[in-house]
């Protein structure tokens, strides 16, 4: 091509000037312009064009020019001339464009719909076509068979001229079979057992009809090639935990069967000596203490050298010297291997550098929040001394506000000083909302919610939701007002009014009232200490036809004076979903402040997540609670304690793990205790779909505790964090069932937004 230009444009000048007289440093280019675009535009060309009006000729610059709109890529062929009027000359690149396309098809495909290919093809309607697009939009689609266990399909296009310089692009696809791996043949390795070094590899061996793979147990056994190059790296990590630190695991050979679809793969290992470690020493670590280090240091002396775990115990000790302010130290492990008795002796020389402060925060992507909302929830200000652990922390506390969609922290070193300028980026969510809802569980059946509900007032942080619930049992009206930061101190102001009917199953109850919170935040805002007066007027109405002496005592006009001090921990990763952290809680409720009741009711509970193995979550909680009659009154049966349903113990219907009265009445106890213990794991995790294992066990009681005359249940519940709400489905089977108890209960909870 360009041999082609150079020839056209040497015959050009030769009859240019030689048969016009005319010098090329006599001429300079007064206009250029562009010729022949149709779908494509002048703009895009002259991008790329150098000579520009007022410049001398430059037969090479032109040249270059040629070449530079060629490689576009939306142009067959490039030319360019000299227009010469009045004494001025008009430099015009002539174009003609490749064909753009009309229709794209796909034929031969069953397993990939149209709409999936066309997401990742490259090739669109109105486009211009070019051969990398082509080349892209086959790539794409082959990965996206790929992912689908479908490797050997091929992929061809045929491109057929139509009018007006357009053409229709067929991919013609041809599907092989689904292919999954058979079987991974290990060789060479003597001291590991092969079923070991399979369970640390993201690929595996189908072992399981494709139903069940949703659980991390059973494998499909489709191949991802993504993922060979971390089952390498965890095979050696495998080794080097048990003292073969010197392990060599070679790439894997992968062979496809064309006719079956069956992959085998084969893995070499030369597995080296093991080598026992014998000292680990230290070097330049103040201001981190002997006592200090060896506390957080966990690979173990006299038995196989474990570098992975020494590898974590190193990544432990930079985060600590970085809570210290050592943002950048470097901890270097000094390794010496004794061959001859195949010991290893360790010395860790740590690097770390200056104290490092915080120089200036800048908050950036909030578009309605105020910067003091984002700041004030930041564990480090301006000035201070770098924290790697605050830095996490700042990030999970702006990240619970649930005002954003992402939110991150980054750090960035200040040229010639020991400071970092921190970054704080955030993306808006909508915290304003108007729903309607329907939601349903096995109680209350069917019911509807509405709202108005702003969680971020004017971006100030400010709270306030005005909401109504109603079921078939109930009916909820409620008006809240939240000021979590008020002067921006950490003290939060909430008022809330509220009308509420109940109908429970002896009794209808109608309440009023309205309560002021105060609460001061402490230990950075873990922990919270506050107190709540409340003001309420209630009727109960007792609708069974034998009511007993308890409920008859409760029927009528009540009214209810009631101040209750309460402290809070909450240390959870997440609000919306947690995976590790404590939440603790101790609230006592005392009435008598004028008003018709008189009673003390106390609860603590608490409650423990954990991160397992397999992506499983643990999570224990537990809640204890004592109420109390004062100066010779009894405890309203409507402010007892009430177990029995998916919140609690879920092997017994809502209430109804509950003492009754000598007619079969459930009146509720003045005392409780219950306990559950979860083993929460992911079925299907980008989909925010959980199954969970548990065990509940409590009971409530009059007058004191019965530990010896626990209620049990056992089972299992599905959680979907849904986009329209949480979804919970439980079945549980009551351990030691009693007269009038259900053995097996389902129940079902859920909770959605229109």
């Amino acid at each position: 091509m360009k041999n082609k230009i150079m020839l056209n444009m040497l015959i050009f000048m030769f009859i240019f000037f030689f048969t016009g007289y005319v010098r090329a440093s006599d001429i300079r280019i007064s206009s250029v312009n562009v010729a022949g675009v149709l779908r494509t535009d002048k703009p895009t060309v002259m991008s790329v064009v150098k000579t520009k009006p007022g410049s001398e000729f430059d037969i090479n610059l032109i040249d270059q020019d040629i070449i530079n709109i060629y490689k576009l890529g939306f142009y067959k062929s490039v030319s360019a001339s000299i227009d010469e009027k009045d004494g001025k000359y008009q430099l015009i690149f002539t174009v003609k464009e490749k064909p753009s396309v009309r229709f794209v098809t796909f034929k031969g495909n069953n397993e990939v719909k149209d709409k999936d290919l066309a997401k990742v093809c490259d090739v669109k309607s109105y486009r211009i076509l070019t051969k990398s697009m082509l080349d892209k939009s086959v790539f794409s689609m082959m990965g996206l068979y790929a992912s689908k266990g479908l490797y050997l399909t091929r992929i061809d296009y045929k491109i057929k001229p139509v009018e007006n310089n357009r053409v229709d692009v067929v991919f013609e696809i041809k599907e092989s079979k689904k292919t999954y791996i058979k079987n991974i043949r290990i060789l060479g390795n003597k001291h590991i057992d092969t079923d070991d070094i399979l369970g640390v590899m993201k690929n595996h061996r189908k072992n399981a009809p494709y139903i069940f793979t949703f659980l991390p147990w059973f494998y499909s056994g489709k191949l991802n090639v993504n993922e060979l190059s971390s089952d390498m790296e965890a095979i050696r990590d495998l080794y080097r935990s048990k003292g073969y630190i010197n392990v060599r695991v070679s790439q894997p050979i992968v062979t496809v069967e064309p006719d079956t679809g069956y992959t085998y793969i084969d893995i070499s290992i030369k597995e080296g000596k093991r080598y026992i470690l014998k000292k680990i020493a230290f070097k330049h670590i103040k201001p981190l203490t002997l006592k200090e280090i060896k506390e957080k240091i966990n690979t173990d002396i006299n038995k196989p050298f474990n570098f992975v775990q020494l590898r974590k115990d190193i990544n432990d000790l930079t985060q600590m010297y970085a809570d210290r302010g050592y943002a950048f130290a470097d901890i270097n492990p000094i390794i010496h291997l004794n061959k001859k008795n195949l010991t290893a002796d360790v010395t860790l020389d740590v690097d770390k550098g200056q104290k490092i402060f915080i120089n200036r925060i800048e908050i950036v992507g909030n578009t309605k929040t105020h910067d003091n909302v984002i700041r004030r929830e930041l564990l480090l200000k301006e000035g201070d001394l770098y924290s790697l652990k605050k830095i996490t922390r700042s990030r999970q506390r702006v990240n619970n506000l649930d005002f954003f969609d992402n939110v991150k922290i980054s750090t960035a070193k200040v040229k010639g000083k020991d400071e970092v300028n921190m970054k704080v980026k955030v993306k808006e969510k909508p915290t304003g909302m108007l729903s309607v809802g329907v939601g349903y569980s096995s109680y209350d059946k069917i019911g509807f919610t509405g709202s108005v509900a702003e969680r971020n007032l004017f971006g100030t942080g400010i709270q306030g939701k005005f909401s109504g619930n109603i079921t078939s049992k109930s009916a909820l009206y409620n008006l809240n007002l939240v000021d979590p930061w008020v002067y921006n101190r950490p003290i939060s102001v909430g008022v809330d009014l509220y009308h509420q009917k109940y109908d429970s199953y002896d009794y209808d109850e109608s309440s009023t009232g309205g309560s002021l919170t105060v609460a001061k935040r402490f230990l950075d805002g873990d922990l919270s200490v506050g107190s709540t007066y409340s003001l309420s007027f209630y009727n109960i109405d007792v609708t069974t036809d034998t009511p007993g002496y308890y409920l008859e005592e409760q029927s009528g006009n009540h009214s209810e004076s009631a101040i209750t001090p309460f402290i809070k921990y909450n240390t959870l990763d997440n609000n919306i979903f947690p995976t590790s952290g404590v939440t603790a809680s101790l609230s006592s409720r005392y009435t008598g402040l004028g008003g018709t009741e008189h009673y003390i009711k106390t609860i603590v509970d608490a409650g423990y997540f954990h991160k397992l193995f397999w992506d499983f979550i643990g999570h224990i909680k537990g809640e204890i609670g004592s109420a109390n009659g004062l100066g010779g009154h009894k405890v309203p049966v409507n402010r007892r304690f009430f177990l029995g349903g998916i919140d609690n113990l879920r092997g017994f219907s809502v209430d109804k793990a509950s003492p009754r009265d000598s007619d079969g009445n459930y009146i509720g106890g003045t005392r409780e205790f219950y306990t559950s213990s979860e083993l929460i794991f992911p079925l299907i995790k980008d989909l925010r779909l959980y199954g969970v294992t548990f065990v509940d066990v409590g009971n409530n009681e009059i007058g004191s505790y019965d530990l010896g005359n626990l209620k049990k249940d056992a089972g299992f519940e599905i959680r979907w964090i849904s986009p329209i709400g949480p979804i919970r489905i439980s079945i549980a089977k009551n351990l030691s069932p009693k007269d009038g108890e259900k053995s097996t209960v389902f129940q079902f909870s859920m909770g959605a937004l229109f």
